[in-house]
């Protein structure tokens, strides 16, 4: 059986390939390499972008030649590095490294090393005004691109509720951009269809949070947005638990085997245009 992570991070001075194959081990078939910032290589220009997508790149070829596990990787521009940028180049000169840096990505998935555009989006923090509408003047612009190469975009904002749903519902029409090419990491338990206007929820493998998700019906993903990172080992989660929890659920009828082939295959196949097996 297909398990799916639809948000995993690695970096070199992580476990890397040892927490892929912790994911193996317990049964993990596939998974979603997304690009998070490396703290040795600071965002001052369009031309880091590059280096940086280089190595997470890097990274799913050695994960892919010590396993057996179907790799996909995700490619943008980090959302808050809009906040840094602000203050060492100006705002409008920031929005344009993150845009250029968006453009690098596409030309990833245009070639076929990337799946997705992401983690995109806006702060999960408060911010003032003015960052708040060039962030979200950014992820119209991910949402332009990821049209345009026909591919998915994986936001990275504030934990959604059925109104910031309505939000990228809207914002993906604007943009051409078909809302089931929308997918919200680290969501919110709302899956039913009246609340998420058909942007695809991505939640953490835990149980209080699947269980309520799974009421309302809809699509959704699991992720640990595992971050590798050595200062918080196991954060957010542990490598191992997707499917780890996959198994748990299925084996005390919380989830069925028809809910897991939607969640573990034929939505990871139909969001991404992947094949998962």
């Amino acid at each position: 059986m297909a398990v799916f992570d639809n948000h995993f991070h690695l970096r070199p001075d992580g476990l890397g390939v040892e927490a892929a194959k912790q994911f193996e081990k317990a049964g993990g078939t596939a998974l979603m390499l997304t690009h998070s910032p490396y703290p040795d290589l600071p965002v001052r220009g369009p031309e880091d972008y590059e280096a940086a997508y280089a190595r997470t790149l890097a990274m799913a070829s050695r994960v892919r030649e010590a396993t057996r596990l179907r790799v996909f990787v995700a490619l943008g521009p980090y959302p808050v590095d809009l906040v840094p940028l602000r203050e060492t180049v100006g705002l409008e000169a920031g929005v344009e490294v993150l845009r250029r840096g968006m453009a690098i990505a596409a030309r990833h998935v245009a070639a076929g090393e990337a799946a997705a555009l992401g983690e995109v989006g806006r702060p999960h923090f408060p911010v003032d005004p003015e960052v708040w509408r060039a962030s979200n003047e950014v992820m119209r612009y991910a949402m332009e691109t990821a049209r345009d190469v026909g591919c998915a975009v994986i936001l990275h904002t504030e934990d959604p509720s059925p109104e910031t749903f309505r939000e990228f519902a809207a914002m993906a029409d604007r943009a051409g951009l078909g809302r089931e090419k929308v997918v919200k990491h680290h969501s919110t338990p709302f899956t039913r269809p009246e609340d998420t206007r058909g942007v695809v929820p991505s939640l953490l493998a835990k149980e209080e949070l699947v269980s309520e998700a799974l009421k309302g019906g809809g699509p959704l993903f699991l992720e640990t947005d595992y971050m590798d990172d050595p200062r918080r080992p196991g954060a957010v989660l542990g490598p191992a638990t997707v499917p780890r929890k996959t198994k748990a659920w299925l084996g005390k009828g919380l989830l069925t085997e028809e809910a897991a082939v939607a969640i573990h295959k034929d939505l990871p196949e139909r969001t991404y245009g992947i094949r998962v097996e």
